[in-house]
């Protein structure tokens, strides 16, 4: 890598390590990755390009100032709300539904849980703690009716007393979300002047900036998470911006949203609830850039990690969305790129349960003290451990460039655990990766069998620290017509960060049938104008409207008593009876398209549910072809014994360099690739090949079909 380029630079903070990607303008590629640093992850990003600039031989400043795009997901604010760890929020709701967000809906006790878990359902409780705790809400003096009309005006006397009242008793961030806010927001932006006059320093959030949409529960409690996150991630971007200042940096800090555009730190202050989620989400749009690549429309987006296994879908060339995502049995209504998770990564545990059964998971050993093979004190088994003891890891290679694996430590830790089920340290080992292995193709099953999909129509995308070990056990077990990873997929989410573009969006519930009539039309079409200028002064805010902007419409629709939309594309200009009948057409294919030829239910009707724009930039997206006479030399280095059930046991196995593979070069199983941050594990009858981007596909049976 020429030290004099511009350099782009990403950085996702995960579980388990923190990564870093870096472009320069000649196409040359460099990643880096440390362990992430709990108490201050903004460290662990500094720590991360410390390594950066070591393997470049510059000072982490010279390397910062090179930078001429940073961008940055973080896990910040999921975790604050999965460990509960954010602020103190308090809540003003209009008098009388003071306790909706406590109440909930009926099925709260079991959104987001597996099926085992919803089997003992009388066991089952809310989500505890609540986020709001219920002597921390108020109610307001105010109505507006579904129309937006004002019938009590807002007791602006009563409100600054409680507001006092909350600050008194120790609050430090303030929710405000009022019945039909969406329709007319008058009262909650003069309850939010009020609170900017008596206690500026408050972190206050209006539900109809955060969630203009109709339910009034998930509204509530996306304006909830959006204040009780808001300190914590305000806090930590502006700490880290403010370390990227000191060593030097000259351009801005974008940070990924959960939807999947980058925005700036001052774009997302406001609305931290963007952020949630944000890291998984670069994998996804990086695996759709791939996709296109190589001629792949449709792709499962398998992100294996060192504490979980993440899900998204790319299908038809369009990333999936989840419309109302669930964390922590509370569903919010901020779009997000859709990904399902399970509890099973590289740092996951093993363990044996009452029934002297052996398990895995989803309790991870994350960075501290991580696996026993990292031997920094870890004292339980873990997947990693089991890889290490079946000849997938080798204790000698450095896994990013840093971490050295203790073999005896892990067979140590193993041996414990076997004998406690009457198993040999290679069956609990064996043992574990299948657990696994079945947790992961049933998630994938989760979120395309269960979906009307069919996962033989699909390539699976495999990337994160421990997927490529784990690729062709899943792809085979799944039923996928090929697997594919790509370059760097132990740094992948972060790569996948640049190629994505900045993006701003507005949206708003609008609740009408089709047909509509011509003042219904002329009201749609006022909206959207409404929201085309809000996205525009979210861009002048961000000091982006000097930039070309590109506006998209989309409706999201859905047939007559359905609760689940689809979203559908516009035209970006002013909508006529014809539209609106081409738009129906437009629903009905797409949604026999997701969910199989018949399946429409016309006779039902068609609602359009919700309106959305977003305005996006263009970024330059990364040129990913191997860099010349990077792959010199014999890819093959050595040969060691490593487990394949299928063979009976261990076998011989030869050992690849994965920086000397060519382009176009062909590998048979049993093989293992080492790379330098992840190591690809093909078993016997399998096949890899190499594209031009360094990414390999895989197939299987007794004929390989290249696929460069």
């Amino acid at each position: 890598m020429n030290i004099k380029d511009g350099l782009r630079i990403a950085v996702d903070i995960g579980g388990t390590f923190t990564d870093c990607v870096m472009l320069s303008e000649s196409g040359a590629r460099l990643t880096a990755k440390s362990l992430t640093t709990y108490d201050d992850p903004s460290r662990g990003v500094i720590d991360c390009l410390d390594m950066a600039a070591k393997r470049l031989e510059i000072t982490t400043s010279e390397l910062v100032r090179r930078a001429t795009e940073f961008v940055h997901g973080t896990t910040v604010g999921t975790n604050a709300l999965t460990e509960r760890r954010g602020a103190r929020t308090g809540m003003l709701m209009t008098a009388g539904h003071e306790q909706t967000i406590t109440i909930g809906r009926a099925r709260q006790k079991v959104i987001g849980l597996s099926e085992r878990e919803k089997t003992h359902v009388t066991h089952l409780e809310k989500a505890t703690p609540p986020i709001v705790l219920p002597e921390d809400i108020r109610g307001v003096v105010e109505r507006v009716d579904r129309d937006g009309k004002v019938l009590v005006e807002l007791n602006l006397d009563r409100a600054s007393r409680d507001v006092d009242d909350l600050v008194e008793t120790g609050i430090e961030a303030l929710a405000v979300c009022l019945l039909w806010s969406f329709k007319n927001p008058a009262h909650e932006l003069q309850l939010r002047d009020l609170v900017k006059k008596r206690h500026p320093r408050l972190f206050t959030s209006i539900s109809s900036e955060v969630a203009p949409r109709t339910g009034e529960y998930e509204r509530s409690v996306s304006t909830a998470f959006n204040s009780y996150i808001g300190p914590v991630v305000g806090e930590y971007l502006v700490r880290l911006e403010r370390r990227l200042k000191q060593l030097g940096i000259g351009c801005s800090l974008l940070v990924v949203q959960s939807s999947g555009g980058l925005c700036t730190v001052d774009s997302v202050l406001g609305r931290p609830i963007l952020t949630v989620d944000s890291g998984p989400a670069g994998g996804v749009l990086g695996a759709k850039f791939c996709a296109s690549l190589i001629g792949e429309q449709s792709v499962i987006c398998a992100d294996v990690g060192g504490t979980t296994f993440d899900v998204g879908l790319v299908f038809e060339d369009k990333v999936q969305m989840d419309p109302a995502p669930v964390i922590g049995k509370y569903t919010y209504l901020i779009p997000k790129v859709f990904i399902k998770s399970v509890g099973a990564g590289g740092g996951s545990i093993g363990w044996r349960d009452d029934g002297g059964n052996l398990r895995v998971g989803p309790r991870s050993a994350g960075s501290t003290p991580g696996p026993a093979a990292y031997g920094n004190g870890g004292l339980e088994p873990t997947v990693t451990d089991a890889h290490v003891a079946l000849g997938y890891l080798d204790p000698e290679f450095l896994l990013g460039g840093k971490v050295r694996l203790n073999k005896t430590a892990a067979e140590t830790v193993l041996g414990t655990l076997g004998r406690s089920v009457g198993l040999s340290v290679t069956e609990v080992a064996a043992g574990m990766i299948e657990i696994s292995n079945a947790q992961m193709a049933d998630l994938v099953r989760k979120v395309t069998v269960e979906r009307g999909l069919d996962p033989r129509n699909f390539a699976l995308f495999v990337y994160g620290g421990a997927g490529p070990v784990f690729a062709s056990f899943l792809a085979e077990q799944v039923g996928v017509k090929l697997a594919y990873i790509p370059a760097d997929s132990g740094v992948f989410s972060a790569l996948g960060m640049l190629t994505t573009d900045i993006a701003l969006q507005e949206v708003q519930s609008v609740g009408l049938e089709l047909p509509i009539d011509a003042k219904a039309l002329a009201g749609l079409n006022e909206s959207f104008t409404n929201l085309e200028h809000r996205v525009s002064q979210r861009f002048a805010d961000a000091g982006l409207n000097d930039q070309p902007i590109t506006l998209r419409r989309a409706i999201e629709m859905r047939f007559g008593m359905q609760v689940h939309e689809l979203e559908v594309d516009t035209k970006p200009d002013e909508l006529t009876a014809g539209d609106m009948e081409k738009l129906a057409q437009d629903f009905i294919r797409t949604y026999e398209m997701t969910y199989g030829k018949g399946s429409a239910y016309v006779a039902a009707g068609i609602e359009l549910a919700t309106i959305r724009t977003t305005g996006t930039i263009d970024i330059v997206k990364p040129s990913l072809e191997v860099e010349k006479g990077k792959s010199e030399g014999d890819s093959l280095i050595a040969r060691r014994p490593a487990y394949f059930r299928s063979s009976g046991g261990f076998i011989s196995t030869a050992v690849h360099s994965g920086g000397r593979l060519k382009p176009g070069q062909h590998l048979d199983g049993p093989a293992i690739i080492q790379r330098f941050a992840d190591t690809v594990v093909l078993p016997p009858d399998s096949h890899a090949e190499v594209d031009r981007n360094g990414g390999i596909t895989l197939t299987f049976g007794r004929v390989a079909h290249a696929h460069v």
